[in-house]
């Protein structure tokens, strides 16, 4: 899929102008950070903003199930707002000019609008063992309110996505191909990964029951109001599909536990937070209430060494094979990740006996 460059301020705008927007557009901005698709910030001469988004469609090979899956959530997460159920707000759909939830335009590409969500917070480490709880408790808002999600189950965007087998036998195979030569340097991380092989097996989506989640509950990808500190809008739902409770808690705990960013060069920064750990363990139970089964609650306190684990190995084999799927912003960005990854899961694994405590702490407390 071709970059930013290809396309100029004018051709977006005139893309823009494509959707029934306030007003004409009149600038459009790079926004945020994120690791697949294009995000520009919109604002029109009548001072309204959106966010405009181009969907990867080389990461996500069906765009149009896709939509129909953001379209499905964010009615009903809109209509659960509007009876009460639920404090959060989610994202608005705009549609294009001819009522569709999306419009194609060149080489391919598929285009959505949104409205722009005001006094929103996006943070890549929280700022306070509230930030934590409030976090964890929008995105166990977030499948509580979904498990009642009438109609077929959503369209699997991207198949196998927390498949931490496959992944490992992916990263096997990149290892062998070493398409690039770059095995040798990432040694000591390839002997670590295989050490920890037996992560890959532990949480099988098929163990545990089918629910509506996230898939990439990353912090940023949670809005907290600029003021107060509080949860107000879960965002990227491009991977919202049946999946496992498990995988949504642990990546929250991935990057919201974590004292440093995901691609934090300097090692010797990142360490595992057990206040915030036991933080987002009281969030995310009070917000799926009484939904989880004795197994899913049994694996909490493991399950992010899971998912940090299978990051781990998505940006080493990313690397191996040419840093084909996530956007890089320097060269060795994706070892830079994966190296951090790694020393996460050290850590994490150092903690592993205080974390199941707080869990059981958290239970007997009342949390959910």
């Amino acid at each position: 899929m071709f970059g930013l460059k290809d396309l100029s301020t004018s051709e977006l705008l005139e893309l823009a102008s494509r959707f029934q927007l306030d007003g004409t557009p009149a600038s459009a901005e790079p926004f945020g950070n994120g690791n697949v698709n294009d995000t520009f910030l919109l604002t029109t001469v009548s001072g309204h903003r959106y966010t405009l988004q181009r969907i990867n469609h080389d990461v996500f090979k069906d765009p149009v199930s896709l939509m129909e899956n953001f379209a499905r959530v964010t009615s009903h997460l809109a209509q659960k707002h509007a009876d009460g159920q639920t404090t959060l707000q989610t994202l608005v759909l705009v549609p294009s000019q001819d009522g569709s939830s999306y419009l194609t335009g060149e080489h391919g590409n598929y285009w959505r609008v949104t409205e722009y969500v005001p006094d929103g917070l996006s943070l890549e480490v929280p700022q306070s063992r509230e930030h934590a709880y409030e976090a964890a408790r929008a995105f166990g808002d977030f499948q509580y309110q979904l498990s009642d999600l009438p109609g077929d189950p959503l369209i699997e965007t991207i198949p196998d996505f927390h498949n931490t087998e496959s992944r490992y036998r992916a990263f096997v195979h990149a290892v062998e191909q070493d398409v690039c030569g770059r095995a040798g340097e990432s040694a000591g991380l390839i002997s670590f990964a295989k050490e920890n092989e037996h992560l890959a097996g532990l949480i099988r989506y098929a163990d545990f029951p089918t629910r509506t989640v996230h898939n990439d509950t990353k912090l940023n990808n949670v809005l907290l109001h600029e003021q107060t500190g509080k949860g107000i809008c879960v965002v990227d739902l491009d991977t919202a599909m049946p999946g496992c409770a498990l995988h949504d808690f642990a990546d929250l705990v991935r990057t919201a536990a974590c004292s440093s960013e995901e691609d934090e060069p300097d090692v010797s920064r990142i360490h595992f937070l057990p206040d915030r750990f036991s933080a987002l363990v009281e969030g995310y139970l009070a917000g799926v209430h009484d939904m989880l089964e004795p197994r899913e609650i049994e694996h909490l306190a493991v399950s992010p060494q899971v998912i940090t684990y299978e990051l781990s190995l998505r940006f080493l084999t990313d690397f191996l094979q040419g840093d084909t799927y996530f956007k890089v912003k320097r060269p060795g960005h994706n070892f830079e990740r994966a190296r951090a990854q790694f020393q996460l899961l050290r850590s994490m694994q150092e903690h592993a006996s205080a974390m199941e405590d707080m869990v059981s702490a958290s239970l007997a407390s009342g949390a959910c």
